[in-house]
Formats: C-alpha cells, sequence, structure tokens
C-alpha cells in the first residue's frame, strides 16, 4: 500500500508539472566511524549533498580531517555539548529557556567557534538545535552568535528567511531499546504523506534525516529504497533554505 501511496502523489507532482526536491541533514557527527563511511558512501555515490550536524564540544581532529575529503559533506553546528537542560517532566532540549539566553547564546558562539578551528571555511553558520528544540525566542538573536540560519523537524516555518526543516525521519526513536530504522513500507507512506503538505503550500524542498551512528541495516535499507526514486531531485540545504513555502502551516 505505502509503494502505491507514495506513486500517487508522485503522479500528483507530475500532473502540476513538478518533481520533488529532497535534501538530507545528518546529526550528531563527532568522529570517522565506519557508520559515517558508510553514509558518505552511499551520499557521494547518489550525488547527494548532506548537511552534517557537529557535536563542537565533542568533535574531534580526525573528523575535519575526514570532512574535509568529501566536498558533498557541509558541516554545521550542532548544539554545544548535546546536554539536556530541561527538567524530567519536558522533552529534552539543550537550546531551550531553561537557562539565560546569554547563556544560550554563548554556548552557541563557542560552538561555532570551536567547529571554525576545525574546519575552516568549510563550516556552514546553520544551527541544528539538538533534539530539534530551541526556544521562540532565540532565532532572531542567532546573528550573535555567527549563526545565519538553522534547521529543525517541522513543516512550519516560523523564520522562512533563515530557516529550512527536515520532515521525514528515518529513525523510529519510540520502539522498545532505543531506536530502530523504518521499513522501507513506512518511510515511503512518511515520504508521501511529507509531500502532500508541501504540494500543497507551494512545492518546497522535503528535508530527510539521518542519525548515521545509530543506522541498523534496515534503516541502510529504507535509505537505499528512497535513493533509488528517480523522481526525486536531490538539492542542498541552500537551495532549501531559498525555496520558501507559501504558508507557514
Amino acid at each position: 500500500m505505502s509503494r502505491h501511496e507514495l506513486e500517487t502523489e508522485l503522479q500528483s507532482w507530475r500532473l502540476a508539472g513538478k518533481q520533488p526536491q529532497v535534501w538530507w541533514r545528518d546529526d550528531d557527527a563527532v568522529s570517522p566511524t565506519p557508520k559515517l563511511e558508510h553514509l558518505t558512501q552511499v551520499t557521494g555515490e547518489a550525488g547527494v549533498e548532506v548537511l552534517l550536524a557537529v557535536i563542537p564540544a565533542r568533535a574531534d581532529q580526525a573528523l575535519a580531517e575526514y570532512v574535509g575529503q568529501y566536498s558533498h559533506l557541509t558541516p554545521c553546528v550542532h548544539g554545544w555539548s548535546h546536554t539536556n537542560h530541561a527538567p524530567a517532566s519536558e522533552k529534552k532540549c539543550e537550546l531551550g529557556g531553561h537557562r539565560a539566553m546569554d547563556v544560550v547564546l554563548s554556548d552557541i558562539a563557542r560552538g561555532r567557534q570551536r567547529l571554525a578551528e576545525l574546519f575552516g571555511s568549510r563550516l556552514a553558520p546553520v544551527l541544528v538545535p539538538p533534539w530539534n528544540r530551541m526556544r521562540d525566542d532565540l532565532a532572531p538573536r542567532l546573528g550573535e552568535a555567527g549563526i545565519r540560519a538553522f534547521s529543525t523537524f517541522a513543516h512550519k516555518r516560523s523564520f522562512p528567511e533563515m530557516q529550512a526543516n527536515t520532515h521525514v525521519d528515518v529513525m523510529d526513536w519510540k520502539v522498545p531499546g532505543g531506536a530502530a530504522g523504518k521499513s522501507p513500507d513506512r518511510l515511503r507512506t512518511e515520504l508521501a504523506a511529507a509531500l502532500a503538505v508541501s504540494r500543497a503550500n507551494g512545492f518546497y524542498p522535503i528535508g530527510l534525516l539521518t542519525h548515521h551512528l545509530v543506522h541498523d541495516e534496515m534503516a541502510w535499507s529504507s535509505l537505499s529504497d528512497v535513493l533509488a526514486h528517480t523522481d526525486l531531485i536531490w538539492v542542498s540545504f541552500e537551495h532549501a533554505l531559498h525555496h520558501h513555502p507559501r504558508t507557514t502551516s
């Protein structure tokens, strides 16, 4: 059924004279690992650019040297240390309202500085908040920390001039034991649903979210399935950033 749902949605795009655009973001990079190497190989062979969200406090020189070898990997700022500052009664958040604004901005600024030292001009001045959450009043002040754009996980873009979000996560984070890759059928269904929302709101690029460190065989299989769809055009974060939805709902 999921394959039919996706094909039906793709046909709707064809009838509209449009081709779906998808961009790729991967979170939590800290060091070269076999799983990061696999991600690099898969995306490189497919000609897909990846916005690589790097945890500044934990990133090492080896990662900088590794990323420097691959032009399709673009590092950006993933908070500071991926530390939860929210109480147990709330969802995890590093950049929320649980600390003073100046403290939050300081963390982001030192994260950007740390990664600039590692990656130099390769670093994109883009923030990916850990757990895709940040305080509502933070965006207008990100420039103070050297950040010009950000990315979370939602169709709504409250700050469309500086925000390009992801919409489809390859991982299921609610399964017993932590996380598991979604099946190809489920990922196709979720991709079809995200594309439908995009189609209804101006045909904006859809963001695919991955976390290479926790991928299992199912996750890799589902990603291969998505990459096999010739109807999809893979674009960069920068491209997605400049293609706004017609609405922010």
